[in-house]
């Protein structure tokens, strides 16, 4: 099955510690990567084992340098305040989760209101994203904890636009099947 965590609570070293990590970075539709909790300290093995599958002989990094985690998050995340500059939301969502929600149809509107909405509605998904991708890595610095909130607030606005954008295709694909229909009864001979 598709394992997003993994949390390692007994030693392990060589092949069947490069297995499981393997396994929980194993990419899957929109999964990217994995999350590994050490509660032993098993990266020392990890370097060994890496330096056996490696011409680098361990040299090179075994992990992701959360500075450039948390610096890829900040920038994707002012990205998307950005675009929704001039949409009062950061007072509100910090209150309750009942005040986030009866945000979301304002925010939608905003976003697509503007001249030129689907291009904001395509980098605002492409955005977010990436967001929460780095988000999860950069977690638990101090500043990703600092906006988690909004964070939650795109990442509900992003599965707003993402259904909205699916069932308009859906509805085009019902009604090409449905034009076919009409058309193949049409031409049916006696």
């Amino acid at each position: 099955p598709c394992l997003h965590t993994m949390y390692l609570d007994k030693s392990m070293q060589g092949h069947g510690l490069m297995q499981a990590i393997a396994r929980v970075n194993r990419v899957f539709k929109d999964k990217t990567g994995g999350l590994v909790v050490d509660y032993i300290g098993v990266a020392h093995e990890l370097k060994k084992a890496v330096s056996i599958y490696t011409q680098e002989g361990g040299k090179g990094k075994v992990y992701l340098d959360q500075d450039q985690a948390v610096q890829l998050m900040m920038t994707e995340y002012e990205i998307l305040e950005d675009l929704l500059h001039g949409f009062e939301y950061k007072s509100k969502i910090k209150k309750s989760l009942n005040d986030t929600l009866t945000l979301v149809p304002d925010a939608l509107e905003h976003i697509l209101k503007k001249k030129d909405g689907k291009d904001k509605k395509e980098l605002f998904l492409k955005h977010s994203k990436k967001l929460l991708e780095s988000f999860a890595l950069a977690v638990p610095h101090e500043q990703a904890l600092s906006i988690k909130e909004e964070v939650g607030f795109f990442q509900i606005i992003k599965a707003k636009l993402t259904k909205l954008t699916l069932s308009k295709s859906k509805q085009s694909e019902e009604l090409d099947s449905a034009i076919r229909q009409i058309i193949s009864r049409a031409v049916i001979s006696d």
